[in-house]
């Protein structure tokens, strides 16, 4: 273990690295996985695996022969083909926040979510230029009947955004209702394979157990040809040993088994290794978002992503933190850090996360976009070139020379110089003057302003009526 000096950008030596791959694949053959799902059982059995009730030990070649299948980069495409988006090589492609039963706002409080939320959420993201996948889920939409809202909430990314997005899933059969609708909108289900629109995350119950509902979303990803996260929910002392070394392998094995099993069902499925590993708040049992474990968790997920040739899943905007205040907000901007630091490929919840993911924060999400765009902007390096060193300015105003009225400023600080909405610098007595605004006031103001500017991106009559009317049969469906 290392004792102090620089961050460490890859945590685990190369040694490091085989060590943590020799325990996962120790465990797949040795301890092996419970799969709880007859069907895959049967599939697994047939493909040469150890199958004993319902614990299947694996071989390691076999799995590894398996994700060799599985490609190192695939595109979404959106409802208009413009929408392409590319996932890989460091994509850092950021979604909003997915799964909070309660929303909250400055007006309104926090509540449960709504679908009216829902399609406000929606609206947000689509009118943001910084989140090109969106999230079905984005709050719960609590006033719709736990059988049949997933339905309404693809549907509502469907209508007000022509971006990709990931499903609501949750278990098979309603991953592909998401699977359905998204292929209305694609022109057909082999449309929607040659071009895949959604995705879907499937978790594993750490440690080492598949239950019915994931395996089966994750053979409904496979059967539609659409990309799935495969993302373990390690919570280090609890689901996962306490050391990070063990953890990670628990990591590999679960991820590596879900992707051997989604190329059986249909080789070249695309798949992403998932990092949702944290540590645990002894002190409540609850997790413990943005802290330094998981920020190492991050980075080392990114180095074995990068050994197995998976595109990264990570998170994005995470903190454990309950108001909009210097919790959440240090805990977040740690998780971002890690997060481009690296180089995740699609980055779930990076924008409206509050309280340990239980709401989905209209303020919250107006701080994550301003961060995602400073991490933008460090993105793109320093430019050195004769107009950037500014000699011609250095040589006119000389020692002791004032720049801020100089041509050279006037022309170049709109696009030099980071100027955020939300975060400024200003006198005491100004801000005294403003009404002392608190941040979250100030985001409030930024969310309205951007959902004003929200415009619709319009669908075609004939695919919208095929598409409410496959929602309003599978409604009565499943609440039947």
């Amino acid at each position: 273990m290392r004792t102090g000096g620089a961050l460490p950008l890859e945590p685990l030596s190369p040694d490091d690295l085989d060590r943590v791959h020799a325990q996962a694949m120790r465990l797949l053959a040795d301890v092996g996985t419970e799969v709880h799902d007859d069907d895959m059982l049967r599939r697994l059995a047939e493909a040469g695996q150890r199958v004993d009730g319902t614990r299947v030990r694996w071989d390691p070649d076999w799995v590894l022969a398996q994700l060799a299948l599985a490609p190192a980069s695939f595109t979404l495409t959106g409802r208009h083909s413009e929408r392409r988006v590319e996932i890989g090589g460091g994509s850092l492609v950021a979604m909003p926040v997915g799964g909070p039963p309660f929303a909250h706002d400055e007006e309104r409080g926090r509540r449960d979510g709504s679908l009216a939320d829902h399609d406000e959420l929606v609206k947000l993201a689509h009118a943001s230029d910084r989140l090109p996948v969106l999230q079905s889920g984005t709050v719960e939409a609590q006033d719709r009947d736990a059988s049949s809202r997933h339905l309404a909430m693809d549907y509502s990314i469907l209508r007000w955004s022509d971006r990709p997005f990931m499903v609501y899933g949750t278990n098979g059969e309603k991953a592909r209702d998401g699977f359905e609708l998204a292929a209305i909108a694609a022109g057909g289900r082999e449309a929607l394979a040659a071009r895949p629109m959604t995705l879907a995350v499937v978790n594993p119950n750490s440690p080492l157990v598949w239950d019915g509902l994931m395996v089966t979303q994750l053979v409904a990803c496979a059967d539609y040809a659409q990309p799935v996260a495969i993302t373990p929910f390690l919570l280090a002392g609890a689901s996962a040993p306490v050391t990070l070394a063990a953890g990670l392998s628990v990591l590999v094995a679960e991820t590596l088994s879900g992707v051997a099993m989604a190329q059986l069902v249909r080789p070249g499925t695309p798949c992403l290794m998932g990092t949702f590993f944290t540590g645990v708040d002894m002190r409540s049992g609850g997790p413990s978002l943005g802290l330094p474990e998981s920020v190492l968790a991050t980075l080392a997920g990114a180095q074995l992503a990068r050994r197995y040739g998976l595109p990264l899943r990570g998170g994005g905007g995470l903190c454990s933190g309950i108001p909009l205040d210097a919790q959440a907000a240090a805990e977040s901007t740690m998780s971002l850090w890690a997060t481009h630091l690296a180089g995740v490929d699609l980055v779930v919840h990076a924008a409206g996360w509050l309280e340990g993911g239980l709401v989905a924060s209209y303020e919250k999400l107006m701080l994550d976009l301003e961060l995602l765009r400073m991490f933008d902007w460090v993105g793109r390096g320093i430019e050195v070139d004769d107009a950037s060193l500014a000699f011609g300015a250095l040589a006119e105003l000389g020692p002791g020379g004032l720049f801020l009225a100089h041509e050279h400023t006037l022309e170049r600080f709109r696009t030099d110089v980071f100027m955020s909405p939300l975060f400024r610098s200003q006198a005491h007595p100004t801000w005294e003057k403003q009404g002392s605004p608190r941040l979250p006031e100030v985001a409030a103001g930024e969310w309205r302003r951007l959902l004003d500017s929200y415009v619709d991106p319009g669908i075609d009559g004939d695919v919208d009526a095929a598409l409410r009317d496959y929602v309003d049969r599978r409604t009565r469906e499943c609440e039947a």
